[in-house]
């Protein structure tokens, strides 16, 4: 039986999604959904804590290039940060760190993110 944990937080004006255990074709609709209304309730500005996420394949993939577009039609952002060897390798296997930056902790990924908004708006 596959769980993916799913929980948001918001911080500064960054939503922040963890995502736990295994992201495959048998939870992606899970993050989708939970993805949508999270930019729906707390805005565009989203950062993906990956920090407990053991596996991810292609059709986890598949939902952040969606979250990606999603963000992107709304004017904000996405960031991933703190994943694991494993994802990571997946991520740079398409070249998705080319167009969704990749940092190391959730506390560098709220710094960049506001500064991002910061020039967006400025």
């Amino acid at each position: 039986m596959h769980r993916l944990g799913l929980s948001t937080r918001v911080e500064s004006r960054s939503v922040i999604v963890a995502v736990e255990g295994e992201l495959d074709i048998a939870t992606t609709n899970d993050l989708q959904e939970h993805v949508r209304s999270a930019i729906d309730d707390h805005g565009p500005w989203l950062i993906l804590d990956m920090s407990g996420l053991d596996f991810m394949d292609s059709s986890g993939l598949n939902v952040i290039i969606n979250a990606y577009r999603t963000v992107r039609e709304r004017d904000g952002a996405l960031a991933l940060a703190a994943l694991n060897e494993r994802v990571t390798k997946v991520v740079r296997l398409v070249g998705l760190h080319r167009q969704v930056p990749v940092h190391q902790t959730v506390a560098t990924a709220v710094a960049a993110m506001e500064a991002l908004e910061k020039r967006q708006a400025g």
